[in-house]
């Protein structure tokens, strides 16, 4: 049983004397919560008090400890005043909690102390679950009910975050939808499946059924598409697992882009917080630099995140701006709030405050587990302190660009990583979970298996329930006889006995083969073979055998022409060709070729695709006016409309100066005009040959 100790420390003082006299008295209060333990575990030589607190109450909250102090007026009513709340009403920063467990109600001295939200994730539930009693009731019951163990899983956690999300409903309601929410995550298998995630999403949201609930999607590649569509569906979402800037532009496109199709006329219910990961930056980026050894390199250990994390909030200041944003605000749009996550220190040399203290700013929110929590509770400092600094923040990515430091690795590496890492703890919990069912001596009643139905083969119309499109969901299998070693040993269908019907919810696949005692079990596709997305515009033998700028290549299957722009027609225009004076309407996509292939824009659609859209939405410019750069005038002028060219652009052709500044096409995005300065503005040998797709939209006569 947890330890529950209350100790009163009385002592004479000036304000005890002066409240004698009829002068105001104020007591603090500070609560330590300990973690949960027996009595006998309990030692009181382990807890440190402050002979400054007039009096201590002590209670358990699940595994953490943290200290909140109030103060305490003459008529015995709390005030309530903590540095938490200090940094949400004097700097606009929300400060979260990054835990959840049973009992849910621990989190209330939490919200009393100014904590305004909580994250979770799969991580978090693997470790409250697996360690914890206080879900045996329910998985027993669930278990009895022929729940599978996945099924079981959800329903733990959908009462905690529906739990949760009443405790902090108040605050929801305060702040008209502007805090008071509750994160769960969709399942960490889904990070490479689109429509996958669209429809847990959806499922998840529904099943949660609170109006505070934020569903967390990663921030993969596959998944920007789907988090365009849940916010177009009026859902609210958590964009996790961000840890680049170009990554982090995306996501803000793909909330801005929800926004525009949803065709809501009221946006100010759809609310939004992108999760920019800190620490883990550092973690990576410090063992890059201790790689590389030189003195400029060690100096800047302990740097990255912070600095990534500052550009990022400017990024953040920017793309929430101008028409496209006033546009939204018209409806009500709220702004996509910037939440720092990965708040924790993981090497223990740096200050325990590291990556909450320099990320204070205006309209972001700040999710502290229980060590930085502790940490900036007990001695953290008030200030706006995120952009006070940018040109540091400014320095110190370049000065890691120029030792060799890849962003764009350090991103992507992470994220792999970090998906990586949900994956196993949910795996994990799901192996602990058919564990305790065995220990409960109720495996043999589960009455249901697992089925493996792969995404890639779900086309058309559901074999099993006869709906008319891909269903995604589970549907209690139907043991057959195995015939042949590569026979299917399931066949899925609905059961006969209603009674005993398993519940239908989204797809969350177990892709792993499902051992039992009569054999081994998998499930058949469900027919069909998934339609080829790959495109005659996607292979790109421009890029292949490039030297880095130490002679200039020339490619075979290429044409080249006197001034030595090199080009391919990917497709051939049947249109016109435009004449000296008529405006152009293209598309485009750059590359800096000589440096790993970075793109540095990336437009509205693939080339080939059907012109759909404004002129304002590409980028137009007049044939002979100079506006552009030599080899994007050449190119353009010889392409018949309708067609898509290829073109390989030395440096005297590019950007005058090594400014794209000066001379079109520009970037249009904070990454992409920083991949393309890095390129352009390098001293060193880097080669600076860049790659354009083109495709002529559109000729306006004069």
């Amino acid at each position: 049983m947890a330890a529950s100790i209350s100790i009163s420390i009385s002592k004479v003082s000036t304000a005890a004397h002066l409240s004698r006299a009829g002068s105001f008295r104020q007591q603090s209060k500070c609560f330590f919560f300990l973690p949960k333990t027996t009595d006998s575990q309990w030692d009181p030589n382990r807890l440190c008090l402050s002979s400054s607190y007039n009096n201590f109450s002590f209670r358990p909250l699940c595994p953490s400890l943290l200290v909140r102090c109030t103060q305490i007026d003459g008529n015995g009513s709390n005030v309530n005043r903590t540095t938490l709340h200090d940094l949400y009403e004097k700097q606009g920063q929300s400060p979260w909690y990054d835990n959840l467990c049973r009992p849910v109600t621990d989190l209330l001295p939490l919200i009393e102390s100014g904590v305004r939200g909580v994250t979770s994730n799969p991580a978090i539930f693997q470790k409250a679950i697996s360690t914890s009693n206080a879900y045996n009731e329910q998985f027993r019951e669930l278990v009895q009910a022929g729940k599978d163990i996945e099924s079981a899983y959800w329903e733990l956690v959908i009462k905690d975050i529906q739990d949760a999300c009443k405790l902090f409903e108040p605050i929801y309601d305060q702040t008209d939808g502007g805090d008071g929410y509750v994160s769960v995550e969709v399942s960490p298998r889904l990070a490479d499946d689109t429509q996958g995630t669209i429809e847990a999403a959806k499922w998840l949201h529904k099943k949660v059924h609170r109006p505070n609930v934020y569903i967390k999607i990663p921030a993969t590649a596959p998944c920007i598409p789907s988090i365009k569509e849940v916010i177009a569906s009026g859902i609210n979402v958590n964009v996790t697992l961000i840890f680049s800037l170009a990554r982090y532009e995306a996501v803000i496109d793909a909330y801005l882009d929800g926004l525009e199709v949803s065709g809501l006329s009221d946006l100010s219910r759809v609310t939004s917080v992108a999760s920019f990961f800190v620490s883990r930056v550092d973690t990576l980026v410090d063992k890059l630099l201790e790689k590389n050894g030189t003195p400029e390199a060690v100096d800047l250990r302990g740097k990255a995140a912070n600095a990534q994390a500052a550009l990022a909030y400017q990024l953040y200041l920017k793309k929430f701006s101008g028409p496209r944003w006033e546009a939204l605000v018209k409806k009500g749009a709220k702004k996509q709030r910037l939440l720092w996550a990965s708040t924790s220190v993981k090497n223990p040399s740096y200050p325990d405050t590291l990556y909450v203290a320099p990320l204070i700013g205006p309209d972001t929110v700040s999710t502290m587990p229980d060590q930085a929590l502790e940490a900036f509770m007990d001695h953290g400092t008030i200030g706006r302190t995120i952009d006070s600094n940018v040109w540091e923040a400014e320095g110190i990515y370049n000065a890691l660009e120029k030792l060799g430091i890849e962003w764009s690795y350090v991103g992507s590496q992470l994220e792999l990583e970090g998906v990586d890492s949900f994956k196993k703890s949910f795996d994990s919990l799901l192996d602990s979970l058919q564990e305790k069912a065995n220990s409960l001596k109720l495996s043999s009643k589960m009455g249901c298996i697992s089925a493996v139905v792969p995404i890639s083969n779900v086309v058309g119309a559901c074999k099993i329930c006869s709906s008319s499109r891909p269903c995604w969901r589970w549907h209690k299998p139907k043991i057959q006889t195995i015939t042949t070693g590569d026979a299917a040993a399931t066949g899925l269908s609905h059961s006969e006995d209603e009674t005993q019907r398993v519940e239908c919810c989204p797809l969350v696949v177990r892709r792993k083969v499902v051992l039992s005692s009569i054999g081994l079990l998998t499930a058949p596709y469900l027919g069909g073979a998934a339609p080829a997305l790959s495109s005659q515009f996607a292979d790109m033998p421009a890029l292949r055998g490039k030297d880095y700028g130490k002679t200039k290549m020339r490619y075979p299957d290429y044409t080249e022409t006197k001034s030595g722009l090199q080009y391919k027609d990917l497709r051939v225009g049947n249109g016109p060709t435009p004449k000296i004076g008529e405006t152009v309407v293209v598309d485009w996509d750059g590359y800096t070729i000589g440096y790993y292939g970075r793109i540095f824009e990336a437009r509205n659609k693939t080339k080939g695709g059907s012109f759909e859209g404004y002129d304002k939405e590409f980028y137009k410019f007049k044939i002979g006016s100079e506006e552009v750069i030599p080899a994007f005038q050449e190119a353009v002028s010889g392409m018949a409309l309708g067609g898509v060219r290829r073109i390989i652009v030395p440096p005297e052709l590019g950007y005058p100066d090594n400014d794209f500044n000066k001379k079109g096409p520009r970037p249009t995005t904070f990454s992409g005009q920083r991949a393309l300065d890095f390129v352009l503005r390098n001293q060193g040998l880097i080669d600076k040959t860049l790659l354009f797709d083109i495709e002529l939209l559109k000729i306006v006569p004069n």
